[in-house]
């Protein structure tokens, strides 16, 4: 669709999420908000969950983008609503080694169904990120609904995540003895500023992980439903390390009975968060030790689950689904790669394809004593003049680690003369530690 024809149909307005006298939302804020939630197929929320998200929202420093219908048919919610919507926000992303990187949150991304291939999206996505780009952001980030939006837009799945369910009846004992103590508390005890200082110490050696919103905390420690109103069964249990009053890990769950006599109980875990590996199997030893219950299922495991290798029998470890989680855009090659630490020493040169400009060139990367520098030796990509050829988004696929550039070469992805060049490549951007992330936004 042209500039001229989606100016004549729309209106791009950005704005900040705000409140009326009463602490409600106001007229243009509640607006998007509903917009959002027939996107997404969620009840609109009650008067104090909608305060408490605007207050959350406000906290959070989203910037807010809708397209509006500039001539709305008469009763349709275009009069007031935004036919599509956008959202961004400052979220650092931990490379693992105590050091992070700031990143354009992308949330909410919504179109409505009468008006698809329109170009909203497109619109929306290269307004915000021109506006990352000026705002001084080196990277843009999103967790996505749907995974095959955004590469186009040049986001690479970086991260992904299972949700798995182990049995109690195989899982136990575990193969190695665990440590520590776990002790059971409530999650007011963990709301009181327990529960965030070991998500802190999680972030700051987890590569991938990443700050989480305002509104997630009473979720994720069991006070809140999603839907606002208080939670129900919600339990929680910390673990503290031998010798130590300290605490270094703590989970949330529910246990659910089946339906009917021979359908399984189920224990779900809320929230899973370990400063150290101690931490996150004395926590699994503890929940799959609990009784009547017949499985735990977690949504947010890592590939590389040591509970796996724990299990006494692994075969009571099962994989329901697996999906991308994480996904990278890079909006600056040279500050991006020079932020993060590396595992070896080299230098190779790459040849960066953007289809909307952003990044497109070719840059040599110089590694020395785990720190990169970064020179931009054209800003056309040179095919011939480099190591590596690849797009952006493929480059935001490999930066934190957990996809390895070899796959990528495999794919047809990642192209390259020499393959040694892969391999150097991946022994580069091997990770401190597995990529982990159990932030959604």
């Amino acid at each position: 669709m042209s500039n001229e024809a989606f100016d004549d149909r729309y209106e791009l307005r950005e704005f900040a999420p705000g409140t009326d006298d009463q602490g409600a939302p106001n007229a243009e804020t509640e607006g998007w908000m509903q917009a959002v939630g027939l996107g997404f197929h969620e009840p609109h929320p009650g008067d104090e969950h909608a305060a408490r998200m605007v207050g959350h929202f406000v906290e959070d420093d989203n910037t807010w983008l809708g397209a509006y219908v500039r001539h709305p048919q008469p009763g349709s919610v275009d009069e007031t609503w935004p036919a599509g919507t956008f959202a961004w926000f400052h979220k650092a992303l931990s490379w693992g080694d105590g050091s992070s990187i700031d990143t354009q949150a992308i949330s909410a991304v919504t179109v409505r169904p009468t008006e698809r291939r329109r170009g909203i999206l497109r619109r929306m996505m290269t307004h915000a990120l021109e506006r990352g780009v000026a705002d001084g952001y080196a990277m843009a980030s999103l967790t996505a609904s749907e995974g095959t939006i955004y590469r186009r837009f040049g986001f690479g799945s970086a991260i992904r995540e299972r949700a798995v369910r182990v049995r109690r009846d195989r899982a136990l004992p575990f193969l190695a003895p665990t440590s520590g103590t776990v002790a059971v508390v409530t999650p007011e005890w963990l709301a009181g500023g327990v529960g965030r200082s070991v998500f802190d110490r999680f972030n700051a050696r987890t590569p991938g992980s990443m700050v989480r919103n305002a509104g997630t905390w009473p979720v994720a420690l069991g006070l809140l439903g999603l839907d606002g109103e208080p939670a129900k069964g919600v339990r929680a249990a910390v673990h503290r390390p031998d010798g130590s009053d300290e605490v270094d890990g703590y989970v949330t769950w529910r246990v659910a009975e089946g339906a009917t006599r021979d359908s399984d109980t189920v224990l779900t875990i809320v929230d899973l968060v370990y400063a150290t590996d101690e931490a996150y199997l004395s926590l699994w030893e503890f929940l799959l030790s609990i009784d009547l219950n017949d499985v735990v299922k977690y949504s947010r495991s890592r590939l590389d689950d040591p509970i796996v290798a724990a299990l006494g029998d692994n075969r009571a470890y099962d994989v329901e689904h697996e999906e991308d989680h994480v996904w990278l855009r890079v909006l600056d090659v040279p500050r991006v790669l020079a932020s993060r630490p590396y595992a070896v020493d080299g230098s190779l040169t790459l040849a960066v394809t953007d289809a909307l400009g952003f990044t497109t060139g070719t840059y040599r990367l110089d590694v020395l004593e785990g720190r990169g520098s970064v020179t931009r030796v054209t800003n056309d990509v040179d095919a011939a003049g480099s190591d590596l050829q690849l797009d952006v988004a493929d480059l935001g696929a490999l930066l934190i680690g957990s996809v390895s550039p070899r796959t990528l070469a495999s794919a047809g992805l990642l192209r390259a003369v020499d393959p040694a060049a892969p391999a150097l490549l991946a022994a580069m951007l091997t990770p401190l530690r597995t990529p982990h992330g159990i932030t959604y936004f």
